[in-house]
Parts: structure tokens; C-alpha cells; sequence
């Protein structure tokens, strides 16, 4: 990369191509190439054999500094990315960042360019389109006024929904022997989700994405996690086998206002653009979920200028609306479908047995949304 004859991006700056960026192989060689522009990836001994190039190559050549500032966002190269641009001169990278986040902000403002009429979706979704509905939302990247105040109105009409299953599936789970409390499972909207969500607003600079909006306001919380069983048995009958199939949860917004407050730690010396997206993390995931040392947990990245964001480090990579959907048909659980997993870790057919028969006597009055 610096010690062929040329400039380093004419030697790996084809890495970056979409071409390249569309296979695992290519990401891979693409973030080995972006660990190199920062002086952290140099031992200190070597500085002075560095070239000038390598010693500064965001200066060096204005090439990587518009790719890092355009990948700051991206999947998978958005972290190493964001390292460079906070290794550098902020001298150099402020006014790069500065015009980047000026431009999202155009950018988020954009009509979405699809005619809609006030009530068209509302309508649909009443009359029974509901995916329909929330795939077209879906094809939105930024809403506008009108789409944002449809988004809305479906939103609350779906986390009502939302509400109503998980209250119909806590009873059934609870009555079939599932330990946990009411109480616990839906505990309800925080008493401060409205100060919280204008707080957020203000902080992202972009209104909070209608689904989650909603959830926070009329669910809440749903935790259907055994934790009272983590240092006791499960119930006779009851198969524990179930507690690493991923039971639902989803916090309310002052249990994971932490998330806020260690995003707003981070950005007090960085530029907002280098410390990434306000990562609102909303559940552990499945390990931990089962008491067992796991990975990152599922979290919703802000901002977000559509209606319904990813949930985020969860293997089927749903957005939040197909997330809940995914669980409620799950009858609270996300990994029915890691039955390979589970074999590998010695569950035994009577085992399975034991999980199907009880998972089908819970039954519940389940409501499409």
C-alpha cells in the first residue's frame, strides 16, 4: 500500500469499489486497508521510516478522507472508519465532517418523492394490509411531513396490536408455567417517554422513527426473560431448553436512556460524525439472555429518517416491526429455527419433544399487525 511505486490509493483504492465492497472477501481486504491509514497501526519505533504519505494520508491525499467520511456510516467499515477520521488533524477532518452532516441534514429533509394522499395508508392498514402498508413505509429512506404523519398513525395503530398480543401472550405463557410475573413482563410505558422523546429528538436532530416512537409510547416494555430462574430450576414441566431460544424483550426508553448518556459522553472531545450512530441498545442478546456470556446486545441505531429502523447484531437482520412479528409467531421466542445449534450442544430428541409439546399447549388470541 506505501511501499509500492505510486500513491497508496492508486495501489488499493480499487479495494473500494462496489464491486469489491459486495463480497466478504473484498470487505475484508477493504478494512485491512483502512487499518493501515491510521498512525495507531504503526509501531512508534517505525515513525521515522514512515513516509510522509503514510505518516499523514488523510492530509497526504483528500481521496481518503472523502471515503472515510463516506464510509462513517457503513456496516461494516463504519467503525474502522470512523477510527481514522479521530486519529487525524481535526483540522482537516472538522470541516469535511461539518459539510457531511450538513448535507444528511438536507438529505433527511428530501420529500420522499412518492405521491401519498392524507389517510391512503391508514386506510389500507385498516382494512387488513398490514404488511403491504409497512412494506411501502419501508421503501421510504427519508419521510417527509405527509409520510411522517401517515407513519405515525399506522404506527399507533400497530403497536396497539403490539400491546394487545403481548398482554394475551404473557397470560398464556404465565398460565402454562413460563417463569415470569405480569409485572416484570409488561411493566408499561415510562411515566417520562414523552419528555424523553423530545430529548432524543433534540440530541439526533431528527425525529425518532414512528415504530419505535409508538412502541415506547403505547407498549412500552415486554420482557418475557426468565431471570428469576438463572440461579434456581426451571418449573416441572416446563422445558429450560427454551431459555437460549431468544425469549422477547424490548426495554422501555428510560431503561435504555444509559445508551444516550454514554453516546453523549463519547462525543463531548469527538466530532459527532466520528463517535457513529447512537447506538439505543434494547435488549440483551440471546446468551446473556440465558445467563450465559454472550455477544453485543440487539440494539436500534439513531438517526433514523425512515419509519421502521434494523434491529441491530440480530442474526435475521429484521427491521423492528418484522422483529415483534418474527416473536409473537415464535410465541415469544426468536431461534426456533437454531434446532442445529442446539443438537450440537446435546439436546436430545425427547428433549425437542418435550419443547414442541409445551411451546403448542400455549395458546393465545394472536392479532396481525
Amino acid at each position: 500500500m506505501f511501499t509500492d511505486d505510486g500513491t497508496a490509493w492508486d495501489n488499493v483504492g480499487h479495494l473500494f469499489s462496489g464491486e469489491c465492497l459486495a463480497t466478504t472477501a473484498g470487505l475484508t481486504a477493504a478494512a485491512e486497508a483502512l487499518g493501515l491509514l491510521s498512525p495507531r497501526s504503526f509501531p512508534r519505533t517505525d515513525h521515522a521510516g514512515q513516509s510522509e504519505e503514510a505518516r499523514d494520508p488523510l492530509s497526504h491525499d483528500r481521496r481518503w478522507l472523502d471515503l472515510c467520511v463516506s464510509l462513517r456510516d457503513h456496516e461494516f467499515l463504519g467503525p474502522q472508519a470512523r477510527q481514522v477520521l479521530g486519529d487525524a488533524d481535526p483540522a482537516i477532518t472538522g470541516p469535511a465532517l461539518d459539510a457531511a452532516r450538513a448535507l444528511r441534514a438536507v438529505q433527511t429533509r428530501t420529500p420522499a418523492g412518492r405521491h401519498l394522499r392524507p389517510g391512503d395508508l391508514v386506510a389500507r392498514y385498516r382494512d387488513g394490509d398490514h404488511r403491504g402498508v409497512w412494506r411501502d413505509l419501508g421503501a421510504v429512506d427519508a419521510l417527509d411531513d405527509v409520510w411522517r404523519a401517515e407513519a405515525e398513525q399506522v404506527a399507533e395503530l400497530t403497536m396497539e396490536r403490539v400491546r394487545r398480543n403481548a398482554s394475551s401472550l404473557t397470560a398464556a405463557l404465565i398460565a402454562c408455567g413460563w417463569p415470569v410475573i405480569d409485572k416484570q413482563a409488561l411493566s408499561g410505558p415510562a411515566d417520562d417517554v414523552e419528555d424523553l422523546l423530545r430529548e432524543l429528538e433534540q440530541i439526533t436532530g431528527s425525529p425518532v422513527p414512528p415504530a419505535l416512537a409508538a412502541y415506547w409510547r403505547i407498549v412500552g416494555t415486554i420482557d418475557l426473560v426468565p431471570r428469576g430462574t438463572w440461579n434456581a430450576p426451571f418449573p416441572p414441566g416446563v422445558p429450560e431448553q427454551l431459555a437460549v431460544a431468544d425469549p422477547l424483550e424490548i426495554t422501555d426508553l428510560s431503561t435504555a436512556w444509559f445508551s444516550v448518556e454514554e453516546w453523549q459522553e463519547e462525543s463531548e472531545d469527538l466530532h459527532p460524525e466520528i463517535v457513529g450512530p447512537l447506538e439505543i441498545t434494547i435488549a440483551a442478546d440471546y446468551l446473556h439472555k440465558a445467563n450465559i456470556s454472550g455477544g453485543a446486545p440487539y440494539s436500534v441505531w439513531l438517526p433514523h429518517a425512515g419509519a421502521d429502523p434494523l434491529v441491530r447484531d440480530e442474526e435475521h437482520c429484521l427491521t423492528f416491526t418484522d422483529y415483534l412479528r418474527r416473536a409473537f409467531a415464535g410465541k415469544g421466542f426468536l431461534r426456533l429455527d437454531q434446532q442445529d445449534e442446539w443438537v450440537a450442544h446435546g439436546v436430545t430428541r425427547d428433549q425437542f419433544a418435550e419443547m414442541t409439546g409445551w411451546l403448542e399447549s400455549v395458546e393465545y388470541e394472536h392479532i396481525e399487525f
